[in-house]
């Protein structure tokens, strides 16, 4: 997607503060603020100009290929915005974000709305300033000189209070900004290659072409200053799957030493998958998929461990669980179950997106309840705000007690604690291997997903702790599939709680069994 403005409530007010006069940028570097005056004149316009009150900006991305993946549209009044993106690669399927002024909100191919938090969100908020031209009312710091495709630029530093960094390359000729990185010497690192701006009134311009590390270029076709915009032009759209929640009441589930396991009927077809935290969508086996008739949408590329694999976006009629069925729901269909315990399929995201579930893993009940009727979560229980902007529960923790990581809670990792070589190699965290060791513990484990199978090194980490919690030598192994400070902590921490989902509101309660 184009820049993801996913942004905290907390963020947005503290940036309402900075660039609505609330505190003036100080020039204490006169060549940096210098520059960014000139961008200031280059674009004609900046955050808060009645000018530009309003805009509206629809446009596509292609891919490295050249293939046009996506199409968007968004509308901003102030920092009020929503965005619509189709995904031509999932037969145009919709994908909204936005925020109302209230409310920071994302919603997926199912119009299931929920909120982020966290380093994402910060990182995002950055993004926001970078495309509503607010970066040249922050403090300024020079950072020396470079090239960009041959042009020589200043690369000046500008600060948000309690935000990221962000590093503007500028031609000191035009004005313009060539490339802008966010986060520069940290964990969220976002480079945005800006190609060409674009007219959107007289004297006035937005950034018109830009591209990420992804190799997607997105172009802005048209823009429009000062459209008209009502409030529920900003909502979040509605929902497009809908639950009917029919039974309030506790069902069985499974939990074997490995997974969470839930019977579940796809357009009335029985089946037996696998409660997946880690999965952003509900995925079937290509063979169950046919069994249930589900209707094929597109053909697609499915990412995860080990690479990605070749399947399909499909449509499902219905899908019944526990007595409450979840209708009209876009999901996937992808190769082999690689779990004989669930050999239909994953159920993931969408099944928590919409709905509060109460998954008592110790009496292995379950319960499925609609948002605005649950109940309050356990009083004894952790609960905390999580990032879903991946489709995936993500919250911080610490490894060894020292280095923070963003962990994703992932009940479909059967076992182990993954992570990047660079908290090794980077950030200095000690595993202990043993080369000895065969069986549940072995030090060189094939772990496998969607994208086939990869050999990892596992060993024994100190700790991995969130919050009060601290989980002593979780077994751990460093993945070729993961970088930076993004850890996936699987199904041996998880297998310790009780827990209820409840994605409407961002939230995760944890309740520890007594043993």
């Amino acid at each position: 997607m184009p820049y993801c403005r996913v942004l905290s409530a907390a963020l947005i007010w503290v940036v309402a503060a900075l660039l609505l006069g609330g505190e003036a940028a100080r020039a204490d570097d006169p060549a940096a603020q210098a520059l960014l005056a000139k961008h200031r004149a280059f674009v004609g316009w900046q955050f808060g100009d009645a000018a530009v009150a309003s805009l509206r900006l629809t446009g596509k991305a292609v891919d490295d290929r050249g293939q046009h993946t996506y199409d968007f549209t968004t509308l901003s009044r102030g920092l009020a915005y929503r965005t619509t993106y189709a995904d031509l690669r999932q037969g145009g399927v919709l994908q909204d974000e936005g925020f109302t002024g209230n409310v920071v909100w994302q919603s997926n191919e199912n119009g299931f709305t929920t909120p982020a938090f966290g380093d994402p969100a910060k990182a995002a908020i950055a993004q926001d300033l970078l495309f509503n031209e607010a970066t040249s009312q922050l403090t300024g710091t020079s950072r020396g000189a470079a090239t960009v495709d041959g042009t020589p630029v200043q690369i000046v530093r500008v600060a948000l209070k309690d935000g990221f960094p962000m590093d503007v390359y500028i031609d000191p000729v035009s004005g313009a900004y060539l490339k802008a990185v966010i986060d520069p010497e940290g964990s969220q690192t976002t480079t945005v290659r800006i190609l060409a701006y674009t007219r959107a009134a007289p004297g006035k311009k937005v950034i018109g072409s830009y591209r990420f590390a992804s190799g997607s270029t997105w172009t802005v076709a048209k823009a429009e200053v000062n459209p008209p915009i009502a409030d529920a032009d900003l909502h979040p759209p509605a929902a497009r799957a809908l639950w009917t929640f029919s039974n309030p009441q506790p069902f069985t589930f499974t939990v074997t030493d490995k997974r969470f396991i839930v019977d579940a009927k796809v357009n009335g077809v029985a089946g037996r998958f696998l409660i997946d935290t880690g999965a952003d969508h509900v995925y079937l086996t290509r063979e169950f998929a046919a069994h249930a008739r589900v209707k094929s949408l597109s053909r697609t590329d499915v990412g995860g461990i080990a690479g990605s694999a070749k399947g399909e976006v499909v449509r499902l009629n219905t899908l019944e669980i526990g007595g409450n069925t979840l209708s009209d729901v876009v999901a996937m269909s992808v190769g082999d179950s690689l779990d004989t315990d669930a050999p239909d399929g994953v159920i993931g995201f969408d099944l928590f997106g919409g709905a509060v579930v109460d998954l008592d893993s110790s009496t292995q009940r379950m319960t499925i309840q609609d948002p605005a009727q649950a109940p309050a979560a356990p009083a004894d229980g952790v609960s905390m705000n999580v990032d879903l902007s991946a489709g995936v529960p993500s919250v911080p923790m610490k490894m060894d007690g020292r280095i923070a990581v963003n962990a994703e809670l992932d009940s479909g990792n059967f076992y182990y604690v993954l992570f990047g070589k660079e908290l090794i190699s980077h950030d200095g965290l000690v595993m202990l291997v043993d080369d000895s060791l065969v069986g549940g513990l072995e030090s060189h484990p094939v772990l496998g997903g969607v994208g086939g199978v990869e050999v990892e090194r596992c060993g024994h980490v100190d700790s991995l702790s969130l919050g009060p919690i601290v989980y002593q030598q979780p077994p751990a192994c460093a993945s070729p599939s993961f970088s930076g400070r993004t850890i996936f902590v699987g199904f041996d921490f998880l297998r310790h709680f009780d827990y209820v989902f409840d994605y409407p509101h961002g939230r995760v309660t944890m309740i520890p069994h007594k043993e």
